[in-house]
């Protein structure tokens, strides 16, 4: 007598046989795992929806308080009383009213470069200069030159953790960055100044190329 093999009752294949389904009764995605995967991978992004900018962190870290910059040109320290000039209003008026000549002698001082070079750097002649010293005060323009050069002047003080000694040489060295010009030097222009500016905070940052 021949034996039959059970024959299987509808709807009762095993279970292994089955797709695996989740808690939400749908097919589970594989594929899942893998998209996590890549959108970690996906560039960084601000809340404006751009590709974080580095280079912008890099300035914003490294700037320096406008009252560092004020201070500097005053000649003080940040604990001393202001000078009368450099009291309110903000350091834009300031720049839009013309600076005292006093500023750009205490820039001298502070970058411990000649004077006729720091005229040169902010775009003051020689021939002007005279006429600038005895009437007392820069023009906005020229003011506007010396608080960039002045703004760095505060950043590379920072840069070197407060030593004025090594911020000088580092400020009048030629740099290989700034194709073999001083620091100074390469700031005699806006777009100069900034690159300056972005090379500092690169530096303060361990950004060696």
């Amino acid at each position: 007598m021949v034996s039959r093999l059970p024959i299987p009752r509808p709807g009762s294949l095993s279970a292994r046989t089955q797709p695996s389904r989740n808690t939400g009764a749908g097919v589970s995605d594989r594929k899942a795992p893998y998209e996590s995967d890549a959108a970690r991978a996906q560039p960084s992004r601000n809340p404006a929806g751009g590709v974080s900018d580095r280079k912008a962190s890099y300035e914003s870290d490294a700037a320096p308080a406008d009252q560092a910059i004020l201070d500097l040109l005053a000649a003080r320290q940040a604990a001393e009383v202001p000078h009368a000039e450099f009291e309110e209003p903000g350091i834009l008026e300031r720049v839009r009213g013309g600076l005292p000549f006093s500023a750009l002698e205490n820039l001298i001082r502070a970058v411990g470069a000649p004077q006729k070079e720091i005229a040169g750097v902010v775009g003051i002649p020689a021939t002007t200069l005279g006429r600038r010293r005895r009437s007392g005060r820069l023009t906005p323009t020229e003011s506007d030159h010396v608080v960039r050069v002045a703004r760095l002047a505060a950043m590379a003080n920072g840069l070197m953790a407060g030593d004025a000694h090594a911020a000088r040489r580092w400020l009048t060295t030629p740099h290989p960055r700034l194709g073999a010009e001083s620091p100074l030097r390469r700031a005699s222009t806006e777009t100069g100044g900034r690159e300056v500016e972005q090379l500092i905070g690169q530096l303060r940052h361990g950004v060696f190329s």
